[in-house]
């Protein structure tokens, strides 16, 4: 890119070029990458350079032959004014090997990795969901570990995976339909692998190891369930409200309404908003329906439309930091957020259809033994099985030694470690280029707390638990409907049922029918 054109780009206000290469992302390897002033570097046990971007928080922390790196955001909603430091500080006087280490985090919430060194080696693990994600790739000499297979690549050559079977998964219509979700931890790179959700990572072999589920979920009274569930919201939105400025979207559906809910005590520093794409009516639902809302519980709501279009040097930025950077209409999101300087934290509600039953929302079905390609059929659409995803999905399903009875089913995992690990990462990593998001549902705690209640509280299409949670935390806001259909869009919708299914000359006399 030209200065001239630089010079106009940052002349708007955003941050300028340089600080845009990898943002808020870290590698970890055998030498120092500080590509430009808005980089730095620290050396760890066992030669290892933790080469970190500024915008992306890190603290370290020795004690008694152990070292415990944190990266990113990691909030104990039982401590809320902690900052990453004092949550690195209790860590690692509390546990002093890898499995008190991973207990330990239980209760944290947030965007985060950690790094566990001592005289055996060095492990790390991510977030619950693996929000911020981990990528390593090894030549047999070097190892590296980074949030993207495009910053390895900036330091140690990866060639291009050649598996045939890929490329038809890359090519499938399924893969489009479904914003290009990946399956499995293997990438688009020979060598170079992605760190799944309840798994860790030891750097003496690189290999990957499952640590969870472990356990049985003790169940739980369902008041008590309520209780800690919203104590664990509510305190995350303490902590977020302390830490930054925050906004958080709030549309009709379940999710943001109990994160509002959560809300109600800090909700005076917190910008609530909703993005106005083009193909959506004034009156649809996730516009119609916060803004009563807010004009109900006296909230800040803002309805916000994203660029119009992207220019080409954002384009190229994006796919350089990011390996399989999708152009989607969200992507038009990000890019206005750049150019706008926000620089809020982002609250989201992702990971919470963990305890909602995506793949079974009615929960009338037994998967206790469900084939993988059944399972491919559930992660990208009825009758789609690309042989790629089958046969990642059967290693995957190789890797659980303990599958608890009862609360837990395999679906559950489908949804949080192939979905939120791989779709439900991609878009954040994507948005670093521009803001950090947090998503309050990603909590290990939290998780197996929701998942401890009946499973006909957690069903569609009631969510008995949600409604019981949001009337603990702010009833007000179970006032107005959720996720109603746009006016006539059933009545649109049966219409074509009609037309579709009845044969052209009974029309007239099931009309006759139907007015009588």
């Amino acid at each position: 890119m030209n200065i001239s054109m630089k010079d106009r780009i940052e002349n708007k206000g955003m941050v300028s070029l340089e600080r845009l290469l990898f943002r808020r992302q870290f590698l970890l390897g055998p030498t120092i990458y500080t590509p430009n002033p808005y980089w730095s570097c620290i050396l760890l046990p066992g030669e290892l350079y933790l080469s970190v971007h500024n915008d992306l928080p890190f603290a370290t922390s020795a004690q008694e032959g152990a070292t415990l790196t944190l990266i990113g955001h990691a909030i104990d909603p039982f401590h809320p004014l902690h900052t990453n430091e004092e949550v690195l500080h209790s860590l690692i006087e509390n546990a002093q090997d890898l499995q008190a280490l991973i207990l330990a985090t239980k209760p944290l919430v947030g965007r985060w990795i950690l790094i566990f060194q001592n005289h055996q080696g060095t492990c790390l693990f991510t977030d619950p969901c693996g929000f911020r994600q981990v990528f390593y790739h090894s030549d047999g000499k070097q190892v590296w570990c980074a949030s993207q297979p495009e910053l390895i690549r900036a330091n140690s050559p990866l060639s291009l995976n050649s598996d045939e079977t890929m490329m038809r998964f890359l090519t499938d219509q399924s893969h489009a339909r479904e914003e290009s979700a990946w399956v499995g931890s293997s990438t688009m790179y020979s060598d170079c692998f992605h760190l799944m959700p309840n798994h860790y990572l030891n750097l003496e072999c690189m290999e990957q190891t499952r640590f969870y589920p472990s356990n049985s979920i003790q169940v739980e009274d369902f008041q008590k369930i309520v209780e800690l569930s919203c104590a664990i919201l509510q305190g995350t939105m303490t902590a977020l409200t302390a830490r930054s400025d925050v906004s958080m979207a709030l549309t009709a559906g379940w999710d943001s309404r109990v994160l509002l809910a959560a809300s109600k005590h800090v909700c005076e520093r917190i910008e609530y908003f909703v993005y106005h794409n083009g193909d959506m009516a004034e009156n649809h639902p996730d516009i119609l329906v916060p803004g009563l809302i807010a004009k109900k519980l006296g909230i800040e709501f803002v309805v916000k439309k994203p660029a119009v279009e992207l220019p080409g040097w954002f384009v190229s930025m994006l796919s350089h930091n990011v390996s399989c950077a999708r152009i989607l209409p969200k992507t038009h999101i990000i890019y206005q957020k750049l150019i706008s300087g926000e620089n809020r934290i982002n609250i989201n509600g992702n990971g919470s259809e963990i305890c909602r039953n995506y793949f079974d929302k009615y929960a009338k079905n037994d998967f206790s033994d469900v084939s993988s390609i059944e399972l491919a059929s559930k992660l990208l659409g009825k009758n789609s099985q690309p042989e790629f995803a089958v046969r990642e999905l059967n290693q995957w399903k190789e890797t659980f030694d303990f599958l608890p009875d009862g609360n837990w089913n395999i679906l559950d995992f489908l949804y949080w470690e192939q979905r939120m690990g791989n779709w439900g990462a991609q878009y954040p990593a994507e948005q670093d280029i521009a803001i950090e998001e947090i998503s309050p549902f990603n909590c290990r705690q939290l998780l197996e707390i929701l998942v401890s209640s009946p499973k006909k509280m957690r069903t569609a299409p009631d969510y008995s638990l949600y409604m019981e949670m949001i009337r603990h935390m702010w009833p007000e806001a179970l006032s107005f409907p959720f996720n109603p259909l746009p006016k006539g869009h059933l009545v649109d919708r049966l219409k074509r049922k009609f037309h579709k299914n009845v044969p052209t000359s009974m029309e007239p006399m099931l009309k006759r029918v139907l007015r009588s």
